[in-house]
This record gives C-alpha cells, structure tokens and sequence, in this order.
C-alpha cells in the first residue's frame, strides 16, 4: 500500500466508475478504490483515511446528497474534501450541494482541464474544524505530483 493517501470514486453505473477510477489513476493518483453505493462507500470511509471523495448525485437507494450530509456531520470524516457529480446540471442540486458542504460541483463527462483546477482547489482548501493549527503550506503538491503545483 502506498503512503499517499487513496482517494474514493463513487458512481453506480460500472463503465462511468471504471472509466473515473482510470482517469484518475492516470492524473497521477496511485491508489484509487471505486464503488458503486453510498452504504459501501460510507463503510470504507470508516475504515480508511481517503485524501478526496467523488461521488455521483444520483446513487440509488440512497444519494451522494445523503452521503456527503453523514460526512459533514462525523467529526472524524466531516474534513474529507468531497466532490459531487450530475450528468446534468440542475441549479437547485447544486445550491443542496453547496449547502451541505461540498468542496466543489462538476458536471460529467468531466473537462480535463476543469478537472485538474477543481482537483487542486479542493485539495488546497482549510479545514471546516480542527482542533489543532493547520500548517499554512500545503503538501499534497509532493503527494500528487502530476497535478502540478498546488
């Protein structure tokens, strides 16, 4: 297992989680799990530290909203940066989004360049609590290396 934090796609179409699972593999992340529900996804959360989660909106039978609300409100996952994807853009999930927390919103198929910003932004971003001072400079740049400088 490597050192660098794996991240979580989370997507119930398996051709979308797989083709997400590669891309994101291919931009320079080395440890990358997929799954296909929420139930799943909150279970390895509990079980391992992820450096990002990407999650589609429309999951059955309960939906990436749902997913990301249980995050925001555990202490020990509420700071995991979160990323929710629609293959449609509808205003209002994306104001339920932004209420309940997510880091960013993206609409797939994914814009590559769009994609690495986003990517960067959100693993740049303060912690929402923390109980310790967090260091003002980034590492994740070292951990990631082909995203460029973050």
């Amino acid at each position: 297992m490597s050192e660098t934090p794996a991240i979580l796609i989370v997507d119930d179409q398996p051709k979308l989680l797989r083709l997400v699972v590669e891309l994101m593999t291919r931009l320079g992340f080395p440890e990358v799990d997929g799954v296909s529900d929420t139930v799943e996804a909150l279970e390895r959360m509990r079980a391992r530290k992820y450096a990002l989660v990407i999650c589609d909106l429309d999951l059955e039978p309960t939906d990436g909203l749902t997913l990301l609300r249980e995050i925001r409100a555990d202490n020990a996952l509420m700071n995991t940066p979160f990323i929710l994807t629609e293959a449609t853009f509808d205003f209002e999930d994306v104001n339920l989004a932004h209420l309940a927390g997510a880091d960013a919103f993206l609409l797939k198929p994914f814009d590559i360049p769009l994609l690495k910003t986003k990517l960067k932004q959100v693993l740049n971003r303060r912690p929402r609590r923390r109980e310790t001072p967090m260091p003002m400079e980034s590492t994740l740049s070292q951990d990631f290396p082909l995203l460029g400088k973050l």
